[in-house]
């Protein structure tokens, strides 16, 4: 993982630092969306692919960039420290040029990990065939957290082959998970 701390200089009309941005101040969604599109951009140049970008505010912004390889899931092959460092410094450029965001981030570019969140539905439609480990918010089966095989996913429907349940594929809608993720076999 690539971790780098910014810290852009401004200056107030008194020659002081100006640190109202430290202080929680929500930013436009626009520099969310440049945020994305520079992430993409980023990945991209160096072979790699956009998994997700989280943005976390607690007195400063803390931006996490998750990249993977581009196409099908092979849990085998992720990406490495350097394409994580490239990637790092070819979206630096971007971040330190904004003037639409804060003086002080910390930037994090990493793989999303073998066990990854699942958060969109093209998240699901890459590992169809794999297992997943869902939380929902109806009950399935009698149960709100359960594993099993993504055997298919179509118009906000899941179709899960659930690993203790009947036989034959549960349908489950996208809106009723809670949570989504990998579920990676490591004793196989």
């Amino acid at each position: 993982m690539a971790k780098r701390r910014r810290r852009k200089q401004a200056s107030s009309q008194d020659g002081s630092a100006d640190i109202s941005a430290q202080a929680g101040e929500v930013y436009a969604p626009q520099a969310v969306a440049n945020i994305r599109e520079w992430a993409a951009e980023a990945a991209a140049a160096n072979g790699v692919a956009l998994y997700d970008v989280e943005m976390v505010v607690h007195g400063r912004w803390t931006i996490r960039v998750y990249i993977d390889r581009p196409g099908p899931l092979n849990p085998e092959e992720s990406v490495k420290a350097g394409e994580c460092q490239k990637v790092s410094r070819y979206l630096e450029a971007y971040l330190d040029a904004a003037s639409d965001l804060p003086d002080n981030y910390v930037l994090e570019v990493s793989s999303p990990g073998i066990e990854r969140l699942l958060k969109t539905p093209e998240h699901l439609e890459m590992v169809v065939g794999h297992r997943v480990q869902l939380v929902v918010r109806t009950q399935v089966e009698g149960k709100n957290k359960f594993s099993g095989e993504l055997m298919a996913y179509q118009d906000g429907v899941l179709s899960v082959l659930l690993d203790e349940g009947p036989n034959e594929p549960v349908d489950i809608q996208w809106a009723d998970v809670k949570e989504a993720r990998l579920k990676y076999d490591f004793d196989f």
